[in-house]
């Protein structure tokens, strides 16, 4: 039987929102009516195995800020839950955040408990959020959490843009690169071969390597082509496979540009999120393993498990995390200092802000890197076709001269 999420008002005038199974809107409208309900609007929801069904995907980091912000404002000024999640539900745009409010909406109203309807919808959101409302909703201080969660996301959304612009500049020459020597090689370079070959000149050995490979690209583009995609997708399910990620995580912090970047990228996120954590409540072995899975990076994933093990069987923090070799020695010291103050969570919010202000200073040393690396690479494969191609001209010059 349909499901419809209907808005009506009773007799005093008050809105009220709810599920209700019907075979028709007329059915629903009449089943209202006999519950004193005057239907003022309703929308069928969708089944699980309907074909219009919006697929459940990750809500984006700065969707995740935006909800947390709002909700956190909404709960302070008074307002309950289910009315809270009601108005967000309104006016979020994002239809898949919108039909994930609704599912979420729908629990909560059902009786279930914020943190279980958020648990039910896993798949789109991080771990640590889940943890953090449900240590919120066991100790009231629901609020509090939302508000530093939204923090949390606003300064991870900040830190991923500032990612992806250091990237934008490197791409976008890359790709002009590929772009200028595709057309001197398949359409300037034919043009010269064939008026040296006329007159009796000789190709250079780099000439005829080019235009094999114009040739090639022209006569066989589809394969080229289909074996781009091929190794994007094979490149994905290494990447997707626990050994492929843990191979390309371990390379990355060898790369000696990449390194100390991405260290302090690392840094800045585990302790953020490790302060988050035990700030709220949450036992330190399971925020050590929540953390480990939002860091970002297998090898340490891998190490921080360990160094939760380590914990278990008795030793301190401080001594498991030194076994961390990855991480830098300040923040090994910062965790000691904390731990024996009985002040980890705040000791390791001031380590989070110092190294979100290190990330950022290292993404810009990177940026400054890449760009003269960037251009230096565009200059001798340009400079190498364009050589070739000015070597067959003055063979032809000899040739006419002769």
């Amino acid at each position: 039987m349909p499901q419809f999420r209907y808005v009506a008002v009773n007799a005093e005038g008050v809105r009220v929102n709810g599920l209700a199974d019907a075979d028709n809107l007329s059915m629903l409208q009449q089943a209202l009516r006999g519950k004193g309900l005057f239907c003022t609007g309703a929308k069928e929801v969708e089944q699980d195995g309907g074909s219009s069904k919006v697929s459940i995907k990750r809500v984006k980091t700065k969707e995740l800020a935006v909800f947390c912000r709002q909700f956190a404002t909404l709960i302070t000024s008074g307002v309950t839950v289910v009315k809270g999640l009601d108005v967000l539900y309104q006016q979020t745009d994002d239809k898949n955040l919108k039909q994930i409010i609704g599912r979420i909406y729908d629990g909560v109203q059902k009786g279930e408990l914020l943190s279980v309807s958020f648990r039910k919808q896993k798949e789109a959101f991080p771990s640590l959020l889940i943890n953090m409302i449900e240590a919120g909703e066991a100790s009231g201080t629901l609020d509090t959490v939302m508000n530093r969660m939204a923090a949390h996301f606003e300064k991870e959304n900040k830190l991923q843009n500032k990612i992806k612009s250091a990237m934008t500049y490197p791409m976008v020459l890359a790709c002009v690169a590929v772009v200028v020597v595709i057309v001197l090689i398949t359409f300037v370079l034919p043009t010269f071969t064939n008026m040296i070959t006329n007159v009796g000149g000789k190709v250079p050995p780099t000439t005829q390597f080019l235009m094999g490979v114009a040739d090639f690209l022209k006569g066989y583009w589809y394969i080229v082509i289909g074996v781009l995609v091929l190794g994007f997708f094979l490149w994905r399910a290494f990447l997707r496979s626990e050994s492929g990620r843990l191979k390309w995580d371990t390379f990355k912090l060898k790369v000696p540009i990449l390194k100390k970047s991405l260290v302090l990228i690392y840094s800045a996120r585990l302790t953020r999120t490790f302060s988050t954590l035990l700030f709220s409540g949450i036992q330190m072995l399971s925020a050590i393993e929540i953390t480990s899975r939002i860091v970002g990076n297998q090898l340490i994933m891998n190490q921080m498990m360990s160094a939760r093990e380590e914990i278990r069987k008795g030793i301190t923090l401080s001594s498991a995390f030194k076994r961390i070799t990855i991480l830098p020695p300040m923040l090994q010291s910062m965790i000691m200092i904390g731990e024996e103050s009985g002040m980890l969570d705040s000791v390791l919010e001031k380590t989070a802000n110092f190294y979100d202000e290190e990330s950022d200073s290292a993404i810009q040393r990177l940026v400054g890197l890449l760009e003269p690396l960037m251009i230096v690479v565009m200059a001798v494969i340009i400079g190498f076709v364009v050589i070739s191609i000015a070597l067959p001209m003055f063979g032809m010059y000899g040739a006419i001269g002769g």
